[in-house]
Order: structure tokens, then C-alpha cells, then sequence
């Protein structure tokens, strides 16, 4: 496999920043910002707009993701955030032990939606708290936690604070062991590595469009198991009908709805501003490849981490590290608060959550953006 090359020359990102916050937010592709120029000079004249062209689109977006997470396009839905796609899964788990399972911090539209299922179905949350427990111990404790009295386990696959990695393939197998259902947060993970959701025994994948699958702001994307493709939408979108199609019968209000996961497709899905972004942002990642994204992460992470630890700098535990998100273990006596402020006086762009100094790196940083970081640190750390 030959090692990808800096991707710098598709973006428009200024020559003297330092952007390592691809977990906040991705910058815009090249050909995205064409796509979407493109889009809007078709506003002007709506009659070039044909039946069609209100699902093909939509179509295409579909066909791209699952190629990305090794499943059918039929699995695919749309939706204009994260939490609408919590809310659609959760609408079709009903409660038959009594326990729902998450994490300890918990990206909030995941744990707020559970925690309204819970309350319907007078169900209790488990929160499994990592405290200063290894990575490989809290994972034991998720693991720990799912039991026979467990209906729904709700996490993210990879913690967004601070980018440490779940054992997702063995919470899924024991989620299948006792009937429960796995939905999975795939937003700061999917994009960035590989992922195939029927490997990993997921029943519900989540992601948001604008972080690594290059999309925009008020925009996600989902898969569903074949469990769901029976299930009962949040809402009823003509467009989600099996004769959508034809415009001169919508009124005949076909009950059916078309196969697999569109029925949790979110009205208005043929989004012509958005929906451009988010298709050349997938079409770019299936160009790529997971595996070579990953890869040179890897590269550029391991150069990073060589240098900080001479300075006291801690990672996460190799076995539970992902290389393109990732928090710095700093001293104790340093405010991790000064040291965003530092970067930033410095145009280096990181994420603090919670007291985590979050640095997210893709395709499109070099050697020259984590020398920076690395001189920062030096000033900082002596």
C-alpha cells in the first residue's frame, strides 16, 4: 500500500494556520464549495429541477456512505442532526429488562435521547464512569455492565473528549448475547478509519456530516439493521413513500413505505444547498480510503507523540489510541486553559473538553503544522 500524500491542495486552508481540530469542525473541500456554487446557480431557475432530481441525490448519498461502512445503500437514512437519528432508533426499542447502558460524558444528544427513552419505558441508565481507570479496565466495566436485564447500550465509538477507543466488536457480541440493541455514535470515528457496521454487530449507527465525512453543518446520516426496517418513523415524510415518485399520485397516500431505512429520512431529505457537500465529502473519503486516511494519521501522530513525550507529554495506552483524534496528557501543574490560549496566539487550532487538550489531525495537515505544536509545547513545557 502506498502511503498517502498531504491532501493540503483540495482545501482552502490558510498557509499560516495550524488547523489540528478536524474533530470540531472539517474545513471545505474544493470541489464541495463548486458543488454548492453550482447548487445555488441552479436556484435561480427552479425549472431545471426535474421529479428526479429530488432522490438522486439522496440516493447517491446513500450508496457512498455504505460503501464506507460495508453495508446496502437500502440501509442508509438522512437526518438534519445527530439527535433526530438518536430519537428515530430509540422510537423503535421497546424496554423488556428494564436497564439502558452509556458512558461517562457522553456527547449529550445521545444521552439526552436515552434518557427520555428511559423515563417512557421506566427504564434505568447505567453510566459506566471511567474516573482514573485504564481504558482497558473501563472497557471491562462496559462490558461488565450488559446483562440480561440490559434493552439498549448507547455510546460513542471512539470518546470524543479525548479520543479513546472502545472495544466496540465486543460490546456489540455481548449486546447480541443478550438481546440488546447497539447504537453506536460513529461521528468522530467514521471517515477517519475503517469501520464495518455488520463486523462490529451494530444495530444503529449515528454520525454526524461535518466533522470527518466532510459534509455540512445541519446535516447526519445513519445505518439501520434489517431489525428496524419494519419499525415507526418520527415522522411522515411523503418523499419516504413507495410512490413518491410519481408527483401526479402522491395524493393516492400509499400507505407503503419504500424498503429498508428511507422511512427515517427527515422530510425535505433532497436538501439542494447541503446535500452537495456532504456527497463530494464521501465521494472523496471511498477516493481515499479509510484504511489510507488511518495509515497517514499514523504516520503524523507518531511523530507528534516521539517529541511530546520527551517533554512529559502522556498518550492513551497504544491498544486504545486512534491516531487522528487524541488528547495531550499534560503535567499536572499546567492549566490546560493557558495552553489553548498560547496555541491560539500562535494560529494552532486545538479543542479543549472538559481538561482535555483535544488535537484531531486528517489528510489535509503536515509535519510543519505539528512542528509548531511541538515548539509551542516546548515554550510551555521547557
Amino acid at each position: 500500500m502506498n502511503m498517502l500524500k498531504c491532501q493540503k491542495h483540495l482545501f482552502q486552508l490558510d498557509n499560516d494556520i495550524h488547523y489540528l481540530n478536524c474533530a470540531y469542525k472539517a474545513p471545505l473541500l474544493k470541489s464541495a464549495e463548486t458543488a454548492l456554487m453550482d447548487g445555488l446557480e441552479k436556484e435561480r431557475n427552479p425549472y431545471h429541477y426535474k421529479p428526479n432530481d429530488f432522490f438522486e441525490i439522496t440516493a447517491n448519498i446513500c450508496k457512498s456512505f455504505s460503501q464506507i461502512i460495508g453495508c446496502k445503500a437500502q440501509n442508509i437514512a438522512l437526518f438534519p442532526s445527530t439527535s433526530y437519528g438518536f430519537a428515530s432508533a430509540l422510537n423503535n426499542i421497546k424496554s423488556h429488562g428494564g436497564k439502558a447502558v452509556t458512558i461517562e460524558n457522553e456527547f449529550p444528544s445521545g444521552y439526552f435521547a436515552l434518557e427520555k427513552w428511559a423515563i417512557s419505558n421506566n427504564a434505568e441508565i447505567i453510566v459506566v464512569k471511567r474516573e482514573d481507570k485504564s481504558a482497558q479496565n473501563w472497557n471491562n466495566l462496559i462490558l461488565d455492565s450488559i446483562d440480561d436485564s440490559t434493552d439498549v447500550v448507547l455510546l460513542s465509538i471512539i470518546h470524543w473528549m479525548n479520543g479513546t477507543k472502545l472495544n466496540i466488536k465486543e460490546i456489540g457480541e455481548k449486546c447480541r448475547k443478550y438481546n440488546a440493541k447497539l447504537i453506536a455514535d460513529g461521528t468522530q470515528i467514521v471517515g477517519a478509519a475503517p469501520i464495518n457496521v455488520n463486523q462490529l454487530n451494530i444495530d444503529v449507527l449515528i454520525c454526524a456530516a461535518y466533522k470527518w465525512l466532510f459534509g455540512p453543518y445541519s446535516m447526519a446520516i445513519g445505518y439501520f439493521s434489517e431489525d428496524f426496517h419494519n419499525g415507526n418513523p418520527i415522522e411522515e415524510s411523503w418523499m419516504n413513500r413507495s410512490n413518491a415518485m410519481n408527483f401526479s399520485s402522491i395524493t393516492d397516500y400509499d400507505t407503503n413505505y419504500k424498503p429498508g431505512s428511507t422511512r427515517y429520512n427527515v422530510g425535505q431529505t433532497s436538501n439542494f444547498m447541503l446535500s452537495p457537500i456532504l456527497l463530494e465529502g464521501l465521494n472523496q473519503i471511498n477516493q481515499w480510503g479509510t484504511s489510507n486516511i488511518q495509515a497517514y494519521c499514523q504516520m503524523l501522530a507518531n511523530y507528534l507523540k516521539k517529541s511530546l513525550n520527551l517533554m512529559g507529554v502522556e498518550f492513551e495506552d497504544e491498544n486504545y489510541f486512534y491516531p487522528h483524534l487524541f488528547s495531550l496528557k499534560l503535567p499536572n501543574d499546567i492549566n490546560p486553559e493557558t495552553v489553548k490560549i498560547q496555541l491560539e496566539n500562535k494560529n494552532i487550532y486545538v479543542s479543549l473538553r472538559g481538561s482535555y487538550v483535544r488535537v484531531s489531525i486528517n489528510v489535509f495537515n503536515q509535519k510543519e503544522n505539528l512542528d509548531a505544536l511541538i515548539n509551542c509545547c516546548h515554550q510551555l513545557l521547557g
